[in-house]
């Protein structure tokens, strides 16, 4: 019981959080005269954040997967030397697979601990989110990372040989069960 109000309570401290910092970044960006003082003000909330983040989660500000990186401080992302734009919710979700990369990430985990939902809704909600994701993720120019293993959820990894370890063959791509590219229903 304790651990669900643990966890209640810091998801809405992280949302709160989230938005804090995204408006005073906002405003940072509307009027530079304000920078200095917004940014002390995003490290404050930042470190009030990793007092209350949850002890399994990583202490790191940068992470990278291959040529991927994602800022987390000044929650931004880039692929090689090109900036990716990411909403809120993309940038969590981006980090929450990042943190889990070559780990196969089920359409109820992603549900449950990127949105904090307590149930998996009948809904297209994950499979727009992870299309936009896709479409930022991997360029037209780049090697997909992102993965879908049909029935099972997804992976993000600096290798499409990665399908051999979730599908056992090279065969079971061309049968449909590995998609490393974009997926027909997103």
């Amino acid at each position: 019981m304790g651990y669900h109000i643990e966890a209640d309570i810091h998801s809405l401290l992280s949302n709160a959080v989230e938005k804090i910092v995204n408006q005073a970044l906002g405003a940072s960006r509307q009027n530079p005269g304000l920078s200095k003082q917004l940014l002390s003000i995003v490290k404050i909330i930042s470190r009030m954040d990793s007092s209350v983040r949850s002890p399994v989660e990583s202490r790191e500000t940068v992470l990278r997967v291959g040529s991927l990186e994602l800022d987390l401080i000044d929650r931004t992302a880039k692929r090689g030397n090109r900036q990716i734009d990411l909403l809120p919710r993309e940038f969590k979700l981006l980090k929450y697979m990042m943190q889990r990369s070559d780990q196969l990430l089920t359409r109820a985990a992603l549900i449950k601990d990127v949105w904090h939902y307590k149930f998996v809704p009948e809904t297209n909600l994950l499979d727009v989110h992870m299309g936009r994701l896709r479409r930022k993720v991997d360029g037209s120019n780049d090697a997909p990372m992102i993965c879908n293993v049909r029935g099972k959820g997804y992976v993000l990894s600096p290798t499409t040989a990665l399908s051999q370890k979730f599908t056992g063959t090279a065969e079971a791509q061309a049968h449909g069960r590995l998609s490393p590219t974009k997926s027909n229903n997103v």
